[in-house]
Order: C-alpha cells, then structure tokens, then sequence
C-alpha cells in the first residue's frame, strides 16, 4: 500500500520522523518496501500482510503509528450541514447471509465537476486515477478508512429502491452485466449483485455497473456503503478474474462497525466539494458480528514470549492498539477485541501484539526449552536412503530426473484406456484448479512423463531417458485424505531410425534388465515378469512386474494405436515403467547373508528352442527354478527370433544357462545329463522343439 507521508501525519498529535516511522513499521511487521519523492513530498510503500486488513487505510496505518509511539490518534473532523428526509426510497438485502449490512446516502443536485488539486494529488500519489469529484471522493475515503464504497446515479436506479442478492434469489440463473470497464460479465446464480428494481447494477464488493455510472450529466446519487462476506467476494472476483481496490479489501474483512462512519464522511465531502443536498441514512443492519472476546494469563503470555513484562507495560499496550482489557480472575484477563482487528483470534495473537509493540529487537535470543527429547524416525530415514538409493542408481546409469506437478485431468485416464473399475481411477477432484488439465490428484505418473516427452520432442531432442520419482494420490472410501503412494515411472525414447555407428540400447530389454538390474540390486530375487493388460502398451513387447507373486508394476513399449494419438511427427520407440516403491520397501530384504562363493570353472550351455509367437518367456525361468538342482547358478535370454528358418507365427527363443559346483570341478558328462534333462523337462512341458 502506498501512503503519501504528509497525509498520515494530519492523524497523528505529535512529530513524526520519516526514517524512524519507516523502521519502526519495518520492525511491527508492516514492512516498508520502499521510498520514494513525488512533487515534493514523501510516499511510503507497505508491505501489508493478508491477515492485516485493518492496515489498508491512512487511519489503519496511523492508529499502528500512535500504538509504536505512545502518540494520540487524531480522526478527520467532518459534520454534515442539512440532512434531509426521503421517505420513497428502500433498500433490501434479499440473502443477509452473504450481505451482512447495507447502508446508504442519497445525495441530491450534485455538480459534477473535476476534483481540487489537494484531492487529485494523494489519490495519484497512492495510485489512483482522478475521474471526478464524486468518484474521486468514494476512493479517497476508501484510502482514508480502508472501507469501499460506490457512488450509483440516482436517476438511473430504476424502482426508487436497491436490492442485495444473487441470480437465484431472484429467479434467475445467471444475468448479464456491463462493469464500468466497459466488459460484459456473465454472473452466475450463486455471484452477489447489487440490483435496482429492475436489473443488476453492481457486482458487490467489486466493480459497479455501466448503466448506472456518474458521469458529468449526474445530478442525483446514491452513495452505497455496505459489508460483504469476504469468501463470497473472493469466490466471485477469482472466477471473473476482476481484482480491484474494492474486492482487495471485501475479500479481506472490512470493518462492519466503521462502514456508516465513512459513509458520513464521504457525503460530508461531496456536500462540501460538490454542493450537494445529503439526505438521512438508511441503514440495513441483518447479521451482526458477534464481540471477540479472548482470555489469556499474563504468566503463559511472558513465558510463551520468553522475557518478562510488567503487567502494566501489558495492559498499556493492548490498550494502545485499542483492545480493551477486563479482569476476569486473579490470574487471567479478558480481551475485548475491536471490530477493525479480525486477525486476532486466540491467546497466541494477544502475545503477538505484545511482542510486535514491546519490540522483537528488546526481547533476548535464547534457545528453545524442549520438554521431550525427539528420538530419531529410523523408518522413515531408512525410507529415504531407499529412495536415495534409486535415486542415485538411475542417475548413474545416465537417467535424467523430472519433477512434475501432482495434478492430471481424468481425460488422460480415457486416453490412456484405464478401466472404470481400476484402481486409478480413485481419484482426488481440486475444488478450484487452476486449469481443467490439472483437475485432479495424479493416480499415476505415467501421462506426465509422457508430456514431457512431447515438450522436449518439440525442442529438438531425439533421444531421452527420464524417470521420476513421486507421490500418487488414491481416494480411500470413507476416509478424508487419500492414500499417498511413492512410484517410480521410467520413460526412454528414440526415434525410428536406427544409427550405423553404435549400438541403441533404448528398446524393452534394456529397460527390464536396467529393472531387473535394480531388483537385484534391492536384493529381491523373487521376481517373475507375466503378461499385462494395461491397454495402452504393446501386446508383445510388455508384462507386469511380479514379486512374491504381487504385482509392483509394470513395464513395455508404448502401443501403436496409444502412439497415434500423441503429438508427435515422426513414430517415435517409447519404453514405459512404473512401479510401486512402498510396496517394493516392504517386500526387499533388510537382511544380508554371505556365503562364499565358488572357486571352480562355471560350465555354460546355450539352447535354442522354437515356440508358438505368444509364448512367455518368463515359463522358461519358472521352469528353470523348480528343476531344483544346486548346480544350475544362471540363466537368461540373449536372443528372440522370427524370420528366416523360423515357421510363420512361431519364435526362436534362445537360453544360456550356467552350472558351476561349490565342491567341484563339473565333468563335461555331468553337465551334459543334467543339460538334458532340463530341456527335456522344458520341452514337455512347454510344447517347445529344439531348434536345429
């Protein structure tokens, strides 16, 4: 907020210093962000926090001047000449429940005109454009007392009467209205206006109506001044996207008890300015805010400020920020709150007003007494150096980390083809997104990686190997918050074209074996790969991720028809996975063994067997496990072939397996019978033929 210096000083009874009254607000809390000279005088920039409504005026910041300073606050001095009486017009509040209290002045034979040079220079030094005397005077009382008002042209409000309410209570579903900047603005039913007897005039508490300006053909006006629940306001003005003076102020809490007082003024000053005939007010008063009052122990009050204040020194403050204090008992005390002061709710706010007047630079640094001592969490630290663990490990194998927002639209679930009854699907709505691409909770992270894909694809890059590790957020019937869950999604891609001079590890197998490599690495060995049915991967280039026979994930290559509806240009080789890493803590292993291992020749023997095209080779290391025999150290697949030699919709699938003995050196015909066996077991059971 912007406060001309020369002004604040006509409210305060005593000298005031320039650079001690910046400090001195700096140090309360009310920050001074800078100073500047404009026509020769001073203007001071606050910072004003949310919760300071009260600060957003001259006389707010000068009644935060005299509490400092131990000065004497000093009001303007008005007084209207003639006050006329007008028995035709009314006013009424339709919904009290969002329009608390509504008063206003009829003001009668005004002359329009520009405003004095005294009034023109402080509303420009605060920012303000001059239009007229009228307008000019609402907003130099809006700067004064910090509480809004509106000038209607009388002769434009249609049925001598004003109405506060919505659409709805009206029998409406949404109106039309023209705001003073010219925009037309579509109010819904659920948005409080100002209505004449015919139509809409004003969006209450933020911007008034076209129809209904003062302009230099007014002679007649009304001059509103009223209380408009703050949520409401800010509802409305964040959903029209229309900020002003006015809804700044509304959406923070005006003062209810104040609102007639500016009034007074400002029909004091437009009878003064602009020659007009003030009539009586009518004032509409349905809701009223009950007194806060707030008990608090001046022991508990030097105790949670760490240094001790004379009871008097206490009640002198409170007193000269205007709260009153009665006795309640022996130890304990009354706060009687002021209705401009809607930040102070509790004990804790009282001792914050102490402090903040006593002076934070006085009260001495100590350390903070500690009644328990806080052990360690080793559970979560262990979860940590968890996901550390991951984090490193993809990082080392030349992965790139992304970190992404925690919002998603539910329309990249139909993409994505997610099944109603999947658990995905359990979504968390945001009350008020701030795009319809960003609705809801992401209940996976794949859609996001994917995005940024798409993004980095735009800028040129060919080849990318990102994962990220996040939170999913899953809705839990019958319970408030949703289960948050840790995933690890993985996302390479690489164009279409292959290069001539170096091999391109970007395809399936690398990604499972970069997992499988991380399995082992987490010491989790029970790991078994079946089919999937995730709907948006490729039928024969993808599984789900097993272990202990619970699935963690999953893993493949981004189908075709998925691909198609992405925006790229070319037909880019996507490898996709995503796992569980809470379900992956729990199952790995907290304990390590050691064994020697073998000193004696491992023995290898590579097969090649030929199976129907939608065989899983994942059989072949069930197969391999449950043959049982202790000399069988390893094995796995170097080679999936179809083509030439292979018959059509059949697969070559060949294996290496390794035997090594921990006693012995392995005979050749040991090797050979036990060889045989195994694959005499794995083509009966398999339907497999040896390959030739």
């Amino acid at each position: 907020m912007r406060v001309l210096f020369s002004w604040l000083k006509e409210y305060i009874e005593g000298e005031l210093e320039l650079k001690r009254t910046a400090q001195a607000l700096t140090m309360a809390g009310l920050e001074v962000g800078a100073i500047e000279e404009i026509d020769g005088d001073t203007v001071i920039d606050l910072e004003i926090t949310p919760n300071r409504a009260d600060c957003l005026s001259i006389i707010g910041i000068a009644r935060e001047v005299k509490a400092i300073f131990g000065l004497k606050l000093k009001k303007p001095s008005f007084k209207i000449k003639q006050e006329l009486k007008d028995s035709k017009f009314t006013i009424s509040i339709a919904n009290p429940e969002l329009c608390y209290r509504y008063a206003g002045r009829i003001v009668r034979n005004v002359k329009i005109s520009p405003s004095p040079q005294w009034l023109k220079k402080r509303l420009e030094a605060s920012g303000i454009r001059s239009i007229n005397n009228v307008v000019d005077i609402t907003n130099y009382v809006l700067l004064e007392y910090g509480h809004p008002l509106h000038a209607f042209d009388l002769d434009l409000l249609e049925g001598a009467q004003i109405r506060v309410g919505t659409p709805e209570d009206f029998g409406k579903k949404t109106v039309e209205i023209v705001t003073l900047d010219g925009v037309k603005r579509n109010a819904n039913s659920d948005d409080l206006l100002i209505w004449d007897g015919v139509k809409p005039v004003a969006i209450a508490g933020i911007m008034g109506g076209a129809n209904t300006e003062v302009t230099e053909k007014t002679v007649n006006i009304l001059i509103e001044s009223a209380y408009f629940k703050p949520d409401r306001v800010r509802k409305t003005s964040k959903r029209l996207g229309l900020t002003t003076e006015a809804s700044y102020r509304f959406e923070r809490g005006t003062d209810i008890e104040a609102l007639k007082e500016a009034l007074d003024r400002a029909a004091s000053l437009v009878e003064e300015i602009a020659d007009g005939e003030v009539y009586e007010t009518i004032d509409i008063y349905p809701v009223r805010i009950p007194e806060k009052r707030i008990l608090f122990n001046m022991d508990r009050i030097c105790k949670f400020l760490g240094v001790s204040i004379e009871i008097e020194e206490i009640i002198r403050i409170l007193k000269a920020l205007e709260i009153e204090i009665l006795k309640a008992d022996s130890d304990n005390y009354i706060a009687v709150v002021p209705s401009h002061r809607k930040d102070i709710e509790i004990e804790e706010d009282i001792a914050e007003e102490i402090a903040r007047i006593y002076g934070y630079d006085i009260i001495p640094a100590q350390m903070p007494s500690a009644f328990k001592y806080v052990q360690e969490n080793y559970e979560l630290e262990k979860k940590r150096k968890f996901l550390n663990l991951i984090r490193d490990y993809m990082i080392a194998l030349g992965y790139s980390e992304a970190v992404n927002f925690s919002f998603m639209s539910p329309e990249e679930l139909n993409f994505l083809g997610i099944p109603e009854d999947d658990i995905r699907r359990l979504y968390i709505s945001i009350l008020n997104p701030l795009r319809q691409e960003e609705s809801i909770m992401r209940t996976m992270l794949l859609p996001n990686l994917l995005k940024n894909v798409e993004r980095n694809t735009s800028r040129g890059i060919e080849n990318l190997r990102l994962f990220e590790i996040g939170r999913v957020f899953i809705a839990q019937e019958k319970e408030p918050l949703p289960q948050e869950i840790v995933h690890l999604g993985i996302i390479t891609k690489k164009e279409e074209f292959k290069s001539s001079f170096k091999d391109d590890p970007y395809d399936f197998y690398a990604l499972k074996g970069l997992l499988d490599g991380l399995l082992r690495h987490l010491r989790l060995y029970n790991v078994s790969y079946v089919r999937t049915n995730e709907g948006f991967l490729h039928p024969g280039q993808s599984a789900d991720i097993l272990v202990r026979g619970e699935k963690i994930g999953f893993v493949g290559v981004i189908s075709p028809e998925t691909l198609l509806k992405l925006d790229f240009k070319t037909k880019p080789y996507l490898c996709i996975a995503e796992i569980d890493l809470d379900r992956l803590f729990t199952l790995s292993e907290t304990k390590i063994f050691y064994e020697p291992f073998s000193t004696y020749p491992s023995v290898k023997r590579d097969t090649a067997l030929v199976f129907p095209v939608d065989f899983e080779s994942q059989r072949i290391f069930d197969i391999v496990k449950s043959f049982g025999s202790e000399l069988i150290e390893d094995v796995f697949i170097f080679d999936v072939y179809q083509g030439i030699g292979i018959p059509e919709g059949s697969k070559s699938i060949a294996f290496r397996i390794t035997y090594r003995a921990n006693d012995r050196t392995l005979t050749t015909e040991e090797v050979e019978e036990i060889h045989k066996k195994l694959i005499d077991k794995i083509v009966s059971e398999t339907g497999g033929v040896v390959r030739n």
